[in-house]
């Protein structure tokens, strides 16, 4: 194979994988959008036949008594959370524990695309940064790899959301390991953006675009340096 020939091939190599890349980032925020607007019609004022108008205000010339004035200048503060089972799903802080998993796929691997799994769990150092372990799956026909690292996220609010929807930047370090021809095990870095939907009941929803940096190389020929996925979930 001559030298033209290589680059021809690497470069169609690196096309599939800027595509992918493209394709898997255009999917999450388009479903990130839609979400964003429904939840954002969803909390118009108005939308709802059963939203409460607001009352006239009460007579300047009604009885009050020092019991209330008193009320009125000093505030009660608001109860402290004692339980980390008191609040609402989509609320994070310090000291709570969440767990989550999802399902999609992993491309560039060294058999190609693969099927990917994936599972997670995060402790909450404030209300807007955590840490914990990531499991990541990937199966084909002939290959099965196994990736594990930490990983730190910073959380994001959406505004207009009520808190419902938020956005996440994570990065970690660990290893993968694969088996295909031959086993090989190489350090691994895991980049990526998650978005996180809360309703009103029930788990969270998230979708997660990945990329993970590695240097496997399992034999038969084939090796992974950059493997793009994408996965779907929950979060309870």
């Amino acid at each position: 194979m001559d030298t033209r020939t290589v680059l021809l091939v690497r470069e169609r190599h690196w096309s599939y994988r800027l595509g992918i890349v493209a394709g898997l980032l255009a999917l999450v925020l388009a479903m990130a959008g839609i979400v964003w607007a429904q939840t954002a019609a969803e909390d118009t004022p108005g939308s709802s036949p059963n939203t409460v108008r607001p009352q006239p205000a009460a007579s300047s010339q009604a009885a009050t008594s020092p019991e209330d004035i008193s009320r009125s200048r000093w505030p009660e503060p608001a109860p402290r959370r004692t339980s980390s089972y008191d609040a609402s799903a989509g609320e994070f802080y310090r000291g709570k524990w969440v767990t989550g998993g999802g399902v999609g796929v992993l491309g560039s691997t060294p058999d190609d695309a693969a099927l990917a799994m994936s599972g997670h769990l995060d402790y909450f150092v404030n209300d807007q940064v955590s840490v914990g372990p990531l499991l990541q799956l990937g199966v084909t026909d002939d290959l099965t790899q196994v990736g594990l690292s930490g990983q730190g996220k910073y959380w994001i609010d959406l505004p207009g959301t009520n808190g419902r929807s938020k956005l996440n930047l994570q990065s970690g370090v660990g290893f993968a390991h694969a088996d295909l021809a031959r086993s090989d095990t190489s350090w691994l870095v895991p980049l990526g953006i998650g978005y996180d939907y809360t309703p009103v009941s029930g788990p969270s929803w998230t979708g997660t675009f990945l990329v993970n940096f590695s240097n496997l190389s399992p034999g038969g020929g084939q090796h992974a340096d950059v493997m793009p996925g994408f996965l779907f979930g929950a979060r309870f």
